[in-house]
């Protein structure tokens, strides 16, 4: 009697489903070696396992180790030791890349080349996530060889086989008549590339693990949004956070005062990075520095302005000009991006870089730029509206705030949880991040960053939501 084949989907496992936040498995090894003081392990241990696959087609991680302790490079205490550090750092790297698996059905096929045994290999596809059934195929060499295929094809008629390797993957399957799919999404993308081999690998990571964790549908306002966040706007503020530090030293200031509401998501990457540097979250707006009274003035003064360093996002300066005139206070502002072009500015900015109480100092010129668009306001959003006033209660005052952000919930939704995604990861690597932060982004990057949000059609036709400022559109030099 002939047995019926099911109809199914396969897919490659590492690259495909799996990412590893530290890219390859040479980086699991070096992670190994590192935690250990083991010098030299990673290299051994990948030779190690180059000679056992010339020597046999079967093997798994445990006969990589005998080889390892045969030859006299480890103990069996130390090989033992090894080898469940690795298998844990396996875990700890793993990284789901969601769009694919969404994809995967119950009893679809998973095929892997991989030395982990299946029992692990389960366990990990349970730990990133994937709870429905499937089939795993676990072997040496058997889709690069082309050797599996003939087995499920005897059991399984495939309707396409997705992976990352263009031989075991794509041509080796397709010599066997299975359809297939290239994917190629686990490779840094060209902005993670860049922010890596500027010196900032680390970040470089955190930026892909977002990307690949993406939940929303690819093609979604939702995915589009978290991609603009992670790729652009994160990699933005880490560097703005160094430069906020530097300028701070600079002038000598005591405490850093980040402004409502540009700077919600930065505040919390600063305090997150520098948990124990005083800084402050600032609601501040046109309407509070332009036509505010007493209240808004003793607000100000009570959270230290005299001595800090005010921190915003894109500004004129027209109304933190407009303050220290009024109020006679001397006030210190330092922003990422200074709006210098803009023609309904109601302060010239030649008279605000020279006012005699606000000393201005920012890292780009929006005049400078290919193109600047308030865009990058849509990307940090607060989940509150904007501020009206303060209200004084006794020592203590209240912010007066609109009952909602403009943006609406359909795009604040994916933006936040990027934002929790990303400030999670920073925390789980803080003093990896403080250390790359040692050096100084190029200003080549930042205006790359700023150019690309600028130039984003989506957060172009969101930026007319804002209240502030009045859309200007997409400035071009």
């Amino acid at each position: 009697m002939t047995q019926l084949r099911t109809t199914v989907n396969s897919f490659d496992l590492f690259d495909t489903l799996v990412a590893r936040r530290c890219i390859d498995s040479f980086g699991i090894l070096m992670a190994v070696e590192q935690a250990f003081n083991a010098k030299g392990f990673a290299v051994a241990r990948r030779d190690a396992e180059f000679r056992i696959a010339g020597m046999r087609r079967a093997f798994d991680i445990y006969d990589i180790y005998d080889i390892l302790v045969a030859a006299g490079t480890l103990a069996r205490d130390d090989a033992d030791k090894l080898l469940a550090a690795e298998v844990e750092a396996e875990f700890d790297n793993a990284v789901p890349i969601v769009e694919n698996i969404d994809r995967v059905r119950e009893g679809d096929l998973v095929i892997t080349d991989m030395y982990l045994p299946q029992n692990l290999l389960r366990l990990l596809l349970q730990h990133i996530g994937l709870r429905k059934h499937i089939h795993l195929y676990a072997t040496n060499l058997g889709k690069h060889h082309g050797d599996v295929w003939s087995d499920i094809a005897s059991r399984w008629i495939i309707c396409s086989h997705t992976g990352d390797n263009l031989h075991s993957d794509v041509a080796s399957p397709q010599g066997w008549g299975v359809p297939t799919a290239h994917y190629a999404g686990a490779q840094p993308s060209q902005i993670e590339s860049i922010v890596m081999a500027q010196g900032f690998p680390l970040l470089a990571r955190i930026m892909r693990s977002l990307r690949l964790t993406n939940p929303f549908p690819p093609g979604s306002q939702d995915a589009e949004l978290w991609l603009l966040a992670c790729q652009l706007n994160l990699p933005l503020l880490v560097f703005l956070v160094r430069l906020v530090r530097a300028r701070r030293d600079a002038t000598r200031a005591n405490k850093i005062l980040f402004s409502a509401r540009d700077c919600y998501l930065l505040s919390e990457i600063f305090s997150t990075l520098y948990p124990g540097e005083r800084s402050e979250y600032l609601y501040v707006s046109r309407e509070v520095l332009v036509a505010g009274g007493p209240a808004e003035e003793d607000y100000l003064v009570g959270n230290g302005l005299g001595d800090s360093l005010v921190c915003d996002l894109a500004a004129t300066g027209s109304s933190w000009y407009e303050f220290s005139r009024r109020s006679e206070i001397r006030v210190n502002l330092f922003s990422l991006i200074f709006i210098d072009n803009w023609p309904l500015a109601r302060v010239a900015p030649d008279l605000v870089v020279n006012a005699p109480n606000l000393t201005f100092g920012y890292a780009l010129r929006s005049s400078a730029l290919s193109c600047y668009s308030p865009g990058i306001e849509v990307l940090n959003s607060a989940p509150h509206g904007s501020c009206l006033g303060i209200v004084p209660t006794g020592r203590f005052f209240s912010p007066h705030l609109l009952p909602a952000n403009e943006l609406g919930n359909e795009v604040l939704t994916p933006l936040l949880q990027c934002h929790e995604a990303a400030v999670s990861a920073l925390k789980r690597d803080r003093k990896g991040i403080v250390q790359e932060l040692g050096a100084s982004p190029p200003d080549q990057l930042m205006n790359k960053l700023v150019e690309e949000i600028s130039g984003s059609t989506l957060l172009n036709l969101l930026e007319k939501r804002l209240l502030w400022p009045p859309s200007f559109g997409r400035m071009t030099n």
